[in-house]
């Protein structure tokens, strides 16, 4: 019964638009009739997809998405399946479900880019054409960076977890509720269990994450009453809880009010599972070695551009698909657009950044198609909803540069979720709410069917008018 009322409730939710934000209407189609121009786009993940979809609608008819995966996940909800609040099952479905309506599945692996000649040649020697090509390929996360780690995720009593993966996301409640339980018989506080949670010197999809599943876990462990008897400690080579300013103040505020230990500066370069003990160094001071014993050992991987990706003429010279920040065309083909997680624009790596980034591609490639000056914008926006407890949720909005972009803010937010406000046990309860419940259901449902706008919720946004939308946010913020 209750989760038939979720449904319904996560339903009307998204059919009134709550998400993040609304803009005017556009009042121009994509395509006045259809196009028969082929795009190619590598990358079947929530960008690849997103895309896809909102071409079809809008009228192109040859769409083409490469990817190898037999699987598509909503990996946002891992955090929550690393906190016993989500199943692992919910996250995936097969591809060939997932595929938008009318467009070709290559189900294979890029090898190369020849921009030149407008081609992409696959893992097997084969050679795709386009006329357009949209590179929304991810990063890579490099799980052997860190040596002990994939030994410590592989063994079952090693007390290595990660939300990153979808197996070992199910690891990490397991392993706490072992951990659990040895606290429930031995309640011994003078000697406390040690939970690590780490952050990596790398860019990272969902930064906030590795903390969410530490204040979850540390919000049920009060529950049971028995926080007293676990040390919780945040590992970051940063010097704060987060990138931006004002919602790291809070984090950090919150850290000291719950009695989170941080690590700043700290670096985990390797891990003894055996001993169970982590290595760090300090990168403020020549980078001398510290070493930690765990019980519970949290790791937020290395990531970096794929290695097809690095080597490409697309590329920068970091391996990023060089794309110029607002327009998503990359800055060496008028013909090639990126986004998502393999570019180089300077916004946090977000599932929500993706949303907002897509019509931007969508509308400046019909510009191209149409041999018109690009006029669609990206502010940089992203978000990211901090799980600061097992039924509370930090919102964190902000554009390129950390501005805010707080939709739901009484002061700078739009009409009419500017009455809900940012702050109080009510709107977090509410962002929860959209977390757990909306936003996996308007995935599924709207956004990998091109109903979803992003910033929009489902009213196709105006992406024209998203440069003086940054500039008012600016001067208010």
């Amino acid at each position: 019964m209750l989760s038939s009322i979720a449904r319904l409730s996560a339903k009307a939710a998204a059919a009134t638009a709550i998400g993040t934000g609304i803009y005017v209407v556009s009042s121009y189609p994509l395509f006045p009739t259809e196009r028969n121009e082929k795009v190619v786009i590598v990358g079947g993940g929530t960008a690849g997809i997103g895309v896809a979809a909102m071409l079809r609608n809008g009228g192109v008819k040859n769409v083409s998405v490469v990817e190898p995966s037999t699987v598509h996940y909503y990996q946002p909800l891992w955090t929550l399946v690393g906190g016993g609040l989500a199943n692992a099952v919910n996250s995936k479905k097969d591809m060939k479900d997932v595929i938008p309506s009318g467009t070709t599945l290559i189900p294979k692996r890029v090898q190369s880019f020849s921009p030149e000649s407008n081609k992409i040649t696959l893992e097997d020697g084969s050679t795709v054409d386009y006329d357009y090509l949209v590179v929304a390929a991810g990063m890579k996360t490099d799980w052997n960076a860190i040596p002990g780690l994939v030994e410590g995720l592989e063994r079952q009593d090693s007390g290595v977890v990660s939300v990153y993966h979808p197996e070992y996301c199910s690891k990490t409640f397991k392993t706490f509720t072992d951990i659990q339980s040895n606290l429930k018989n031995n309640n011994n506080n003078n000697n406390p269990a040690k939970f690590l949670f780490t952050f990596p010197p790398t860019t990272l999809k969902c930064a906030g994450a590795p903390q969410k599943i530490m204040w979850i876990l540390d919000d049920t462990l009060r529950a049971n009453h028995q926080r007293d008897a676990v040390d919780i400690t945040f590992c970051t080579p940063g010097p704060s809880m987060f990138g931006v300013k004002h919602y790291s103040d809070k984090l950090e505020q919150l850290r000291l009010e719950r009695g989170v230990h941080a690590a700043f500066h700290n670096q985990l370069v390797s891990i003894d599972v055996n001993k169970k003990i982590a290595t760090f160094v300090d990168v403020k001071n020549n980078n001398k070695k510290i070493f930690k014993s765990y019980d519970m050992l949290h790791v937020g991987p290395h990531m970096g551009p794929h290695d097809f990706l690095k080597k490409s003429p697309l590329s920068d010279v970091n391996g990023w698909v060089d794309v110029d920040r607002h327009t998503m065309q990359s800055t060496k083909y008028e013909n090639v657009f990126a986004l998502g997680d393999c570019t180089n624009t300077p916004n946090s790596k977000t599932a929500a950044a993706v949303t907002s980034q897509a019509p931007v591609v969508v509308h400046n490639m019909g510009r191209v198609m149409e041999k018109q000056p690009l006029d669609g914008y990206y502010t940089g926006y992203a978000s990211c909803p901090l799980v600061v407890g097992r039924n509370r949720v930090m919102l964190a909005e902000f554009m390129y540069g950390g501005a805010l972009a707080e939709t739901f803010s009484r002061e700078t937010g739009k009409f009419p979720w500017k009455y809900v406000g940012t702050e109080g046990y009510v709107q977090e309860r509410f962002f929860f709410f959209l977390k757990e419940t909306v936003f996996p259901y308007v995935y599924w449902n709207l956004w990998t069917k091109g109903y979803w706008f992003g910033t929009n919720g489902p009213v196709k946004p105006d992406v024209i008018r998203r440069r003086e939308e940054a500039e008012a946010v600016k001067v208010n913020s």
